[in-house]
Parts: C-alpha cells; structure tokens; sequence
C-alpha cells in the first residue's frame, strides 16, 4: 500500500500559496489541496493559463500574478496577500 492524495488530512481553514499552479505538479497539488478544504492560492506568471487552470482546480482558489524572476513581482505578490499562509508550497523556478 502506498501514499495517495485521499491521504490528505482535512485543510479547512488553511491558505495554501503554490507557486507554478497552472500546469504539471503545482496544478496536481492545487486540485488535491483543494478538494480537501484548502483555500489554494494559485501563484502564476500568466494569468490566462492561470485562471484556465483554476477550472480545473474549483474550490476556493484563487489566481494571483508572481513571477519569481521578478522581485518587483514577488514584492507585489507579497504586499497583496490578506492574512496568514498556512503552507508555501514553491513549485516554480
């Protein structure tokens, strides 16, 4: 027997920030997270293959711009955010 994503314990009430969200492994962590409660924060350099991802992902999550190569990005990535990040998750870059 192996690990899956129906091991997630509950994440109601935690903010989960991923980094590179709309494809590959950080769209499989977003929808996972997701399904189990987490508020996902989908971190994306381009917005339009970000929100097409969030489709996928449903729940409460959100797209925000950030590019990591930028710190001017990163910077207003970071003033943006309201409130506490449970989980970071840095997926891109």
């Amino acid at each position: 027997m192996g690990w899956s994503t129906t091991d997630i314990p509950d994440q109601t009430g935690r903010v989960v920030v991923i980094t590179g969200a709309n494809s590959g492994i950080g769209l499989e962590a977003a929808k996972a997270l997701s399904r189990r409660g987490a508020r996902v924060v989908m971190a994306c350099r381009n917005l339009a293959k970000g929100e097409a991802a969030r489709a996928e992902v449903g729940g409460t999550a959100e797209v925000r711009e950030l590019d990591v190569s930028d710190l001017s990005s990163v910077r207003a990535f970071a003033g943006g955010l309201d409130g506490r990040i449970d989980v970071l998750i840095n997926n891109a870059a």
